[in-house]
């Protein structure tokens, strides 16, 4: 036997498995029967206006979801209600009248129990933190931005006074238009 070292066992997935789709048999089963429980829900319609109504609606959201060990979504949240995740969204953020103040603050409190969800997912590898963000641009309000400071001065770098720069550019037009009469 030689003494040359042995290449060690790959210990972490292949970039190529990383990528790819990570269904296990019974997935699809298991998600659609989720969703039509929580879309169930929406067959007893209730009065949006009514604040105990709307934290019932929610916590059993929440509970469907723990009792299937489901993470909870915004476009689920919206399905327990039987909207869209848009028409939720403009709930959430007070764009109806309808929805009284108390009932909205609410409903904002579930928004905000997504969003740490989805933080904590991420930060503790639970979901991938592409998708992650996706998400969170689409339905809390996440953008990238990028901070510009506009600070006083000159565009040139120096202080030149403008009574001499505007001489200083007159003469150079003064110089053009007499260089191009001459060649013509």
């Amino acid at each position: 036997m030689s003494n040359v070292p042995q290449k060690p066992k790959q210990t972490r997935p292949k970039k190529s498995e990383q990528m790819s789709v990570q269904a296990e048999p019974g997935d699809n089963r298991k998600y659609l029967l989720h969703n039509m429980e929580v879309s169930g829900l929406s067959d007893t319609p209730i009065d949006m206006t009514q604040e105990v109504q709307v934290i019932e609606r929610a916590k059993a959201y929440f509970e469907i979801c723990a009792h299937n060990d489901m993470k909870p979504s915004v476009a689920g949240f919206a399905l327990a209600f039987g909207v869209s995740r848009k028409q939720m969204h403009e709930w959430v953020n007070g764009l109806v009248k309808y929805i009284p103040e108390n009932v909205r603050k609410r409903l904002e409190l579930a928004y905000n129990i997504l969003n740490a969800q989805m933080e904590d997912y991420m930060q503790n590898g639970k979901i991938n933190p592409v998708a992650g963000i996706f998400l969170m641009k689409n339905n809390m309000g996440y953008e990238d931005k990028k901070e510009i400071t506009v600070a006083p001065g000159s565009p040139l770098g120096d202080e030149t006074p403008p009574e001499e720069l505007r001489r200083k550019y007159l003469d150079a037009v003064e110089i053009d238009s007499a260089e191009k009469a001459e060649s013509e």
